[in-house]
């Protein structure tokens, strides 16, 4: 058997793969980052020299930014507790006798005192064994009833009508 050399120049370098672990950013979004970061940085300072609407402008600001981080790890904590049930449970066991422990040793947590309450603490342990004992997960039975399981179209409720109608 002969094996076909390839013809014409070969290159003895590897080819350039797309790395799956690092962002592609281009120049131009890191200029337009830049900016905006420079006109925020600029409200700040002007509400900081006692500006009123850079004051309001700032203060929106930081209520659009602790928004987005409470509505990020609102949406983080109910992802791993409806994908990862057990260890949810396991988290919330582990963070209530923490707690308790910190509540009988005397240890003060600060803004976090409040978690240290009996209704907290019993509230950890009553979520984290129900979700460590009764999981809840999607039935794998729903995916092969849907008609679009099989690559298949829907089943139609009317006939298609003929073209000379």
């Amino acid at each position: 058997m002969d094996q076909q050399l390839p013809r014409g120049r070969v290159s003895a370098t590897e080819p350039v793969l797309r790395s799956r672990l690092l962002p592609r950013i281009s120049f131009q979004s890191l200029l337009v980052l830049t900016a905006f970061s420079a006109v925020v940085i600029a409200v700040v300072y002007a509400a900081d020299q006692g500006g009123p609407y850079a004051t309001a402008a700032a203060v929106g600001l930081f209520f659009a930014v602790c928004m987005f981080v409470c509505s990020a790890f609102i949406f983080l904590l109910s992802w791993a507790v409806s994908f990862l049930p057990r260890v949810a449970g396991v988290t919330a066991l582990v963070v209530g006798i923490a707690l308790a422990m910190t509540r009988l040793l005397g240890i003060p947590l600060g803004m976090l005192s409040l978690l240290q309450e009996t209704i907290w603490l019993i509230n950890f342990q009553i979520i984290g064994w129900f979700l460590l004992l009764y999981p809840f997960t999607a039935t794998e039975e729903t995916d092969a009833a849907s008609p679009f399981a099989g690559d298949q179209l829907p089943p139609q409720i009317f006939a298609p009508r003929e073209p000379s109608n």
